[in-house]
């Protein structure tokens, strides 16, 4: 009888390996067949050209705008992880490094890296890794999904006539959103009593797989109740303002120096899209799905050709990876110069 079980869980455990590879051979595919439709597209003969209607002072202001927004996502750590006294020295370099590999390692395996170095360098939980990671990206995602919709009302013409119901709609689902946000762990244990027993049926097993994504989900839950407080919440959400402004200050700078002149609400429209591309999983370390975004956005927003638009979207993307590796690098040499915190027994008891 336990060796049939085993053999059972055995064959799940093979049945979700083989799905996750499933996946990860689609992202695989979506990748090339998104890249070699891009780089098609692109004149690269004029890309040196491109490169050169940004002057010294336009890269400069990137990078600057660059940090900034890795400083401001170091604070927002520090905030949802509720530790007053985390060491700046350890946790922006953490920030630096951890943002540098979510942008060049495939299928999102960076964001592990900072789950790991906070248990390494700062002796936390793997439960206060995984909450204050999950409510930044919930929050960044959130306040770039409802300014995009904004902007994008705001300058389609078309809906003109809608626009002020629309936004109305687009600030409750914003406000829900937040509350069901600060809310976050009683949601998920809600959530929990429909899915613990549709996750038993399709387990087989009390005992097995899912017992232990409930258990997994219940110490999320925990975790998030630590934002159920006015002080800290507020603060994560109003640091999440900054790094959107951070980002977009970015951006900004770039297409202003390529040229690019539109209204407010069309450049955060753009930006907005070349964002929301950065965070869809299904595509390998982001490439031709954030280029397609940046391309759909400069092309609809600005009026720019395809191989303009295409060719804009390489270079942003591109310089996104060259500023994340040169601040990783600079946050990897300054995780090896700082010593990790001595243990003192529990980790979840520590700081």
């Amino acid at each position: 009888m336990a060796d049939g079980s085993a053999s059972s869980m055995d064959a799940k455990d093979s049945i979700a390996k083989r799905r996750q590879l499933l996946i990860r051979i689609a992202s695989v595919v979506i990748t090339v067949v998104l890249l070699t439709d891009l780089v098609g597209r692109v004149h690269w003969a004029d890309f040196d050209q491109l490169l050169a209607r940004v002057v010294l002072t336009g890269w400069i202001g990137a990078l600057l705008a660059y940090l900034a927004l890795n400083l401001f996502r170091a604070l927002r750590f520090r905030i949802l992880l509720d530790k007053r006294d985390s060491p700046w020295r350890i946790l922006i370099p953490i920030t630096l490094y951890h943002n540098f590999l979510v942008r060049v390692l495939p299928f999102k395996l960076g964001e592990l890296s900072y789950v790991v170095l906070l248990r390494s360098r700062l002796n936390y939980s793997m439960e206060e890794g995984v909450s204050s990671l999950f409510g930044a990206r919930v929050l960044e995602l959130l306040i770039i999904i409802m300014v995009a919709a904004a902007s994008i009302l705001a300058s389609a013409e078309q809906l003109a006539a809608q626009r002020d119901e629309l936004l109305l709609v687009i600030a409750v689902i914003f406000i829900v959103s937040i509350v069901a946000l600060y809310f976050g762990g009683q949601v998920i244990r809600t959530l929990l009593k429909p899915l613990r027993p549709l996750l038993q049926a399709a387990n087989g097993r009390r005992d097995g797989f899912a017992e232990r994504v409930i258990s997994r989900l219940r110490h999320l839950a925990d975790e998030m109740d630590r934002i159920r407080q006015p002080r800290l919440f507020l603060g994560a959400l109003f640091t999440t303002c900054f790094t959107y402004s951070s980002s977009f200050l970015t951006n900004y700078i770039l297409l202003r120096a390529l040229g690019v002149d539109v209204d407010l609400p069309a450049f955060i429209a753009i930006i907005s899209l070349g964002m929301f591309g950065s965070a869809i999983p299904f595509s390998v370390s982001g490439f031709g799905v954030v280029e397609g975004a940046w391309r759909f956005g400069l092309m609809q927003f600005a009026g720019m050709p395809d191989a303009d638009a295409t060719a804009t979207g390489f270079l942003l993307h591109g310089f996104q990876i060259f500023a994340a590796a040169l601040y990783g690098l600079l946050g990897y040499l300054l995780i090896q110069l700082s010593p990790p915190l001595p243990t003192s027994g529990n980790p979840n008891e520590k700081m």
